[in-house]
């Protein structure tokens, strides 16, 4: 057992599989605020209303699954720090699919943070 290993690390490397492994969460979970927006554009009691927020709780229920998975398989500093992406995937779905405006500051934003999650990432990768 290495030392990674015993300190309660999966002893495990990032590769761009894993990385795509880890971002597939991310959207999954991203899913649950385009399910919240699109409820709330209806009525709570109506039956699209209800879809979406029945949609929502089955795709949070999914991340759920999907999210142990993740941190069984890597530590949890990577898998939070890649979770950070969150950001990213909500601002993309905001602009694509309910053609919210991206400002200067959102995108410096998110510059920082994929900076952030670069520098967990790339220590990581060692």
């Amino acid at each position: 057992m290495s030392t990674e290993q015993a300190a309660g690390g999966s002893g495990r490397h990032l590769t761009p599989l894993s990385i795509l492994a880890i971002q597939l969460g991310v959207v999954i979970y991203t899913g649950s605020g385009i399910c919240m927006k699109m409820a709330a554009r209806h009525e709570l009691l109506s039956f699209w209303g209800l879809f979406w927020v029945a949609l929502c709780v089955v795709d949070l229920g999914v991340y759920a699954i999907v999210w142990q998975q993740i941190i069984k398989r890597f530590d949890l500093s990577i898998a939070y720090a890649n979770r950070a992406f969150a950001i990213f995937w909500s601002m993309l779905w905001a602009a694509l699919l309910f053609k919210e405006q991206i400002t200067p500051t959102n995108l410096l934003g998110v510059v920082i943070i994929f900076a952030g999650i670069m520098l967990v990432n790339k220590d990581a990768g060692k």
